[in-house]
């Protein structure tokens, strides 16, 4: 039997880790010494219709984050074609390699190799196959197959976890079919069905697509791990609804602990010194309901509610239908100069923002985890949250929770944890009192021992 972690999104994945990215890489690269059974990482290509076992230390590069590539590129690649051994197809690999293209490493190759044919040097043309990696700010093309260990021979012993965008990424409809004529199994990892029950907090543009999506995908799992008790009955109320077969599926929790904030940017940090601030991490979109915590903070700006070193920072990308409240933001005369946005920080300026922070908001209209929310109370932070969703389940009773569409109690409870420094140790320890932190390591215990289970195998 043969476990494969599907690395796809990781791998397609430019910037720091977050959200679905995080979850895929932390779980992904404690499989060793916790799955039951053999290992290995592995992408799927759309084109060819095919899972390829990751190279190595291609594997332990993305894991680590220090390359990727472009989606259109991995599509655009031929993982069936073989280098050429012979001595021009060397030299083209080799120069290939040094980070030129197609053409300068070719006529590199007939420099160095005048006496060798025409034909011979066009046969090691037509067998290259190379693909741009990003490394960092570099981009260096490589030979395809060094990305690869083998395609892999899917049969009934081998099992594969997705843990990504598979709506981006893969077929299901496809691998479905797959499945009929070759019997290996499909672990699902399923963070939420937002996308179902919530279509409105969804880009326009995939909504029919992420619909799709989930209807393969419960049809296609042989098992799946939910990352929260409501996400799980979320899944289950679905499946009984449409009146769909059983699926085996367990939850388990998340971790907490990000790097070291010893090394983060001083610079970051310098905009904020002086300064009392609230912290949101998250991509800004509808959902996160950012705009409930700027029209808050803009009211007790105003109102003079609040001190003039109070702050708002949000930490996250940009994300879909939020021109209009950035542009408010940039143009408020209020708030301009008192809502910084941060996006694509390292562990470590994340960790020192957190540190920083006066408090923590988290005022989502639905979430199946929340991972900044217990990445806050794992450092003792105090914290606000909305009540929706998984929220209530993860946070416990440490967070003061109110509903996401209350601005005016939302307004109070900043002012209150901005002026009342008593307030706001009384919440801190209540996260260090009712939060218990759980490590990357134990969600990975427990992710590994429900899987083992599944499959019928123990460490």
């Amino acid at each position: 039997m043969k476990l494969y972690f599907d690395l796809t999104t990781s791998l397609c994945w430019g910037g720091f880790p977050v959200g679905i990215t995080r979850v895929e890489r932390e779980i992904a690269k404690r499989a060793g010494g916790r799955s039951g059974v053999a290992a290995a990482y592995c992408f799927y290509h759309t084109p060819s219709r095919a899972f390829y076992e990751m190279a190595p230390w291609l594997a332990e590069a993305v894991l680590s984050g220090s390359c990727h590539v472009d989606r259109a590129d991995l599509l655009a690649a031929d993982f069936s074609s073989r280098v050429d051994e012979s001595d021009v197809g060397r030299i083209v690999g080799d120069t290939v390699g040094r980070g030129v293209s197609d053409a300068r490493a070719l006529s590199a190759a007939v420099r160095h190799a005048a006496d060798m044919s025409l034909a011979h040097i066009l046969r090691s043309r037509n067998n290259l196959s190379v693909i741009p990696i990003h490394w960092g700010a570099q981009r260096r093309l490589a030979p395809t197959t060094d990305l690869v260990g083998r395609k892999i021979r899917l049969n009934s012993d081998t099992w594969i976890i997705n843990a990504g965008l598979d709506w981006e990424h893969k077929d299901l409809r496809e691998i479905r079919i797959a499945k009929g004529k070759r019997d290996f199994k499909y672990v699902a990892i399923i963070y939420d069905l937002i996308p179902l029950l919530y279509p409105h907090f969804v880009v326009p543009s995939y909504v029919d697509v992420l619909k799709r999506y989930f209807g393969e995908l419960l049809w296609t799992a042989d098992y799946a791990l939910c990352i929260s008790e409501t996400t799980k009955r979320d899944v289950e109320k679905h499946m009984t609804e449409w009146r769909m077969p059983r699926l085996p599926m367990d939850s388990w929790q998340l971790g907490s602990d990000i790097g070291s904030s010893q090394s983060g940017d001083a610079q970051t940090n310098a905009r904020l010194r002086g300064s009392k601030y609230l912290l949101y991490v998250s991509t800004i979109e509808p959902r996160k309901s950012h705009r409930t915590v700027v029209e808050a903070f803009d009211h007790l700006v105003r109102s003079g509610q609040v001190d003039d070193d109070a702050v708002c920072v949000f930490v996250g990308r940009a994300g879909w239908n939020i021109d209009n409240l950035l542009q408010e933001i940039r143009t408020n005369p209020a708030i301009k100069d008192r809502i910084v946005i941060l996006s694509d920080i390292s562990d470590a300026e994340l960790g020192a923002l957190y540190e920083d922070a006066r408090f923590v908001v988290f005022p989502s209209r639905y979430e199946g985890y929340g991972l900044s929310l217990v990445e806050a109370m794992a450092l003792g932070k105090a914290c606000i949250s909305s009540d929706t969703g998984s929220l209530s389940e993860v946070g416990g009773d440490a967070p003061l929770y109110i509903p996401p569409y209350d601005i005016s109690a939302w307004a109070d409870a900043i002012r209150d944890f901005m002026n009342d420094d008593q307030l706001v140790r009384s919440y801190e320890q209540r996260s260090r009192d009712h939060y218990k932190p759980v490590t990357w390591d134990l969600s990975a215990d427990q992710f590994y021992d429900r899987l083992n289970a599944a499959m019928g195998v123990s460490k």
